[in-house]
């Protein structure tokens, strides 16, 4: 995950648009619950001040601890075939908070940066979401209860009447 390649800092407008939709939905409900969360601290993250940017540097690494655990162990249990790639992707994630919360706390990268990575974050998430937690949650209804995960989206309406 590339952190530190861009200019631009989110404004609190922009970031207050990184907010949780249905758009999101895996259809396994922990999963689902699981982002709820991850959103709500990304969207924290980008709009945190000097003050705060270390605490929610700390609570987003330790989200993302126990949710990829929570995913790895899921995939594990039920033998998911893109789990070395799942895994890997998680552990950029990992690596690149980490880092910036450390350099933070050391002094050695100041907020501009912070907000980098919580932009990374959210450029990041809806991707990973559509493309590897569906399939993961696909994956495991197949497993767990053979067949397919059914979700309904409250906003599809909205965007249909959009086009």
């Amino acid at each position: 995950m590339e952190i530190f390649n861009e200019q631009v800092v989110h404004t609190k407008q922009q970031a207050s648009e990184f907010n949780w939709d249905d758009s999101m939905l895996v259809g396994h409900e922990a999963i689902d619950e699981t982002h709820r969360e991850f959103v709500t601290l990304a969207a924290t993250l980008i709009n945190c001040s000097d003050i705060s940017a270390v605490q929610s540097l700390i609570d987003i690494e330790l989200h993302i601890l126990l949710h990829f655990d929570n995913e790895k162990a899921m995939m594990e249990r039920t033998e998911f075939p893109a789990m070395d790639c799942h895994i890997d992707e998680h552990n950029k994630v990992i690596q690149a908070v980490q880092q910036v919360r450390e350099l933070y706390s050391n002094g050695k990268v100041k907020l501009n940066d912070v907000k980098r990575l919580a932009k990374a974050l959210i450029d990041w998430f809806p991707g990973h979401v559509i493309y590897m937690d569906s399939a993961l949650s696909t994956w495991f209804s197949k497993k767990s209860y053979n067949g397919a995960p059914v979700v309904f989206r409250r906003s599809i309406t909205n965007h249909l009447s959009e086009k």
